[in-house]
């Protein structure tokens, strides 16, 4: 009789994740809604439901945590935070299709998921894949939860998300733009939550627990610079435990500023790849980012999406010899010219090995960037779906 590890492989090829052991499903799309409903494993399912392990003591969960976090963090090394694939791969499907609707483009695009160019949801994915194929017990405890980023009210957001029938409400008007992994606990008696988070480079598991005692993990500083201190910290929504609040603080000199995110751990998400992923198609913001083991980042491309072609620009970092490289360059070099000018290709020799790339490789993603962006019709498109997306959301 097989079991339910060889049944639920996570991987179904080298490039590739079995979505159906990920209980991924599209959801309903309501006429003039901007985005799918997100859905979740219902309660009466209880095939699928993942269940609450359970530690005699907290040294047994600190070394199960501690197995976890040397997992996450050799996988963040190892895989990129990247959306400007995506977004290329997006451009050109739509111009494939010789379409001048993106909009309708948008609602029945087939988003392609792989192990190659990772954002928050692949890499939620990557992260419980590694971490069953080392302990296969796992896979009956984790799963993908679902998170609503700067939330402007939490009461409000969880009372009407009660009153309209639960978050799937096409009148909840949720976007769950970013999505984590976790895992119920219960530690001698007391109840907890732990938490990976690969796609905001957090190189912690942390521990939530219901009483906020020890081993909870509480505030700690995810990134450190010089002009910008971020920390970061988890609890129990105080009136409804099955919302974890994720608390951020941004300290430049004396002065910080606080913004609160919710993550919903009461079901598995499986609308992740329908709804967040599809969301993030349309933001107006592209990274490609690499990590190191505590999840700092070191190297990258960003970019806004700008509704000037001529305004439109990205920026390039990477470690240099003694300090950190910055530099930022307007797309139009690129505009009557299908090579990457010499000033560009200085630094796309360095930057390249620094995001584990070749850098003729490098160089042909830069070029296919530049023509997405540099395409006024289709940005035009894309950012009037994310007004309406961020009109939706207003309210939250």
């Amino acid at each position: 009789m097989e079991t339910i590890w060889e049944n639920s492989q996570l991987w179904d090829s080298d490039d590739g994740y079995n979505l159906s052991a990920f209980n991924q499903t599209n959801g309903i799309w309501p006429i003039g809604h901007p985005l799918p409903l997100p859905d979740w494993i219902s309660h009466n399912d209880i095939e699928k439901q993942k269940g609450i392990l359970y530690f005699d003591s907290v040294w047994q969960y600190e070394d199960l945590s501690a197995i976890i976090e040397t997992k996450l963090q050799r996988m963040l090394e190892e895989t990129h935070y990247d959306t400007i694939h995506l977004f290329v791969d997006f451009y050109q499907a739509f111009k494939r299709t010789r379409r001048s609707d993106l909009k309708s483009f948008y609602q029945f695009y087939d988003i392609p998921i792989n192990r190659r160019h990772h954002m928050c949801v692949s890499l939620a994915m990557e992260i419980m894949a590694c971490l069953v194929e080392l302990t296969p017990f796992l896979l009956h405890y984790l799963y993908i939860v679902s998170c609503e980023e700067q939330v402007a009210s939490l009461s409000d957001y969880i009372e009407s998300a009660e009153e309209l029938g639960g978050l799937n409400s096409p009148h909840a008007n949720v976007e769950k733009e970013h999505a984590m992994v976790a895992m119920k606990v219960c530690i001698a008696g007391r109840r907890g939550v732990l938490i990976l988070d690969p796609g905001y480079h957090v190189g912690r598991a942390v521990t939530i627990m219901q009483d906020q005692m020890y081993p909870h993990t509480g505030w700690f500083t995810q990134s450190k610079e010089q002009h910008l201190q971020r920390d970061y910290c988890y609890k129990y929504n105080i009136h409804n435990n099955k919302y974890i609040e994720w608390m951020e603080r941004e300290t430049r000199g004396d002065q910080a500023t606080y913004k609160t995110s919710l993550v919903y751990i009461d079901q598995p998400y499986v609308t992740a790849i329908d709804v967040t992923v599809r969301r993030n198609l349309v933001y107006n913001f592209r990274s490609m980012l690499s990590r190191d083991a505590k999840g700092r980042v070191f190297a990258g491309i960003y970019l806004p999406i700008s509704p000037d072609c001529n305004d439109a620009h990205f920026t390039i970092f990477y470690e240099g010899t003694d300090q950190r490289i910055k530099a930022k360059f307007p797309f139009y070099i690129f505009k009557n010219n299908s090579k990457i000018p010499d000033q560009i290709q200085n630094h796309l020799e360095k930057l390249a090995p620094q995001l584990n790339m070749k850098q003729r490789d490098l160089a042909k993603l830069l070029l296919s960037l530049a023509e997405v962006v540099m395409d006024r019709d289709f940005i035009k498109q894309v950012l009037a779906i994310n007004d309406d997306i961020g009109n939706m959301t207003t309210e939250n």
